[in-house]
């Protein structure tokens, strides 16, 4: 399990100031990823990347919401938080501020050989360990046990692979607690 912090991880500027770009994880490699989780804040309106062979989803964290669109083939307004928003990355699409700039969760997964799903926890979860994951404290304390024991609070979260996990659970430590959870598997 590799656990990170929100505030540590670095920080990549887009051109132009529009945003930036927070990895938490592209795996395999940056450059040629089979599955990508990150944090973006948008600040100006502009162009959405274009990733091919590519599935995306997002999360407003952050924000009053955007407006998503390509001409034919996306019109989404992103307003209501925690709730993911799937789409493909294949698009040309343009990124239209609601009322000030927000933050986001992403997951992009390559579509063929990868898919994911994503949801909000708020009880006891057995960690898996058959299949990737990525887990982010919303609200709360939690405490991930099994081999090694963390405990984790709000803007900071962990990821793993299958090998990594061989037994465990995560739970909450305080109520209200909630944290998003990334399901990643192979595409079969």
């Amino acid at each position: 399990m590799k656990c990170f912090d929100y505030a540590t991880l670095s920080r990549e500027q887009w051109a132009g100031g529009i945003g930036e770009v927070r990895d938490i994880v592209c795996w395999p490699v940056a450059d040629d990823f089979a599955w990508r989780v990150c944090f973006t804040s948008i600040h100006q309106n502009g162009a959405l990347g274009q990733f091919p062979d590519v599935d995306r989803s997002i999360v407003l964290l952050k924000g009053k919401g955007i407006r998503l669109t390509s001409p034919g083939f996306l019109e989404h307004e992103l307003v209501k938080k925690m709730i993911p928003f799937h789409f493909s990355g294949d698009i040309r699409g343009h990124a239209e501020l609601l009322d000030g700039s927000v933050q986001c969760f992403n997951i992009l997964t390559r579509r063929s050989s990868w898919v994911s799903e994503i949801s909000v926890v708020t009880a006891e979860r057995r960690l898996p360990t058959s299949h990737s994951g990525v887990l982010y404290v919303l609200k709360g304390r939690w405490e991930m046990s099994g081999t090694n024991s963390v405990q984790l609070a709000f803007g900071q979260g962990a990821w793993w692979l299958p090998e990594d996990i061989r037994e465990g659970a995560i739970k909450p430590l305080v109520a209200d607690s909630q944290l998003l959870w990334v399901d990643l598997h192979p595409n079969e």
